[in-house]
Formats: structure tokens, sequence, C-alpha cells
């Protein structure tokens, strides 16, 4: 995720209307160099669940947040 990137979001939302538009998604996992190691390609994906941790002012807990993709077909590719 980005800072002032919206288009994830507006998709997410979407499927939240029922509406459900497929896309390719990309997932790279990257080095210290930022130069991609393996790389995950999901064909006709969309989001299904999205869930984040409770946040609490009195804890120090690290806040994760769990995105679900339902896809057609994936494609990995080690570098």
């Amino acid at each position: 995720m980005f800072t002032k990137d919206s288009i994830f979001w507006a998709w997410f939302n979407e499927t939240q209307l029922n509406i459900i538009k497929r896309r390719t998604v990309i997932i790279n996992l990257l080095n210290e160099k930022a130069s991609p190691m393996m790389t995950w390609t999901l064909t006709n994906a969309f989001p299904v669940k999205m869930q984040a941790t409770d946040l609490k002012s009195d804890a120090s807990e690290v806040a994760i947040e769990t995105l679900e993709i339902a896809y057609e077909t994936l494609a990995v590719k080690a570098a």
C-alpha cells in the first residue's frame, strides 16, 4: 500500500457494493535493494475479505492487516 494511492481502496469498495471487477494483481517480494526476488501474478482477481487488527491506545502491538483475494490462475516466478 502506498500513501495517496486510492486505486486499491476504490476497487475494494466496489466489491462491497457487489460490483465485481476482476483485475490482474502482481505481488512482488523485494530484497533489501528493492529488486524483485519472487513475483506472484493473479489473473482475474478480486478482493473478498479485508481484516485489520483492533487498534488499542494502551497496547504496543503490531498492527496487522489481512487481505483475501480470489483469483482464477496463479503464476509464480523466481528471480
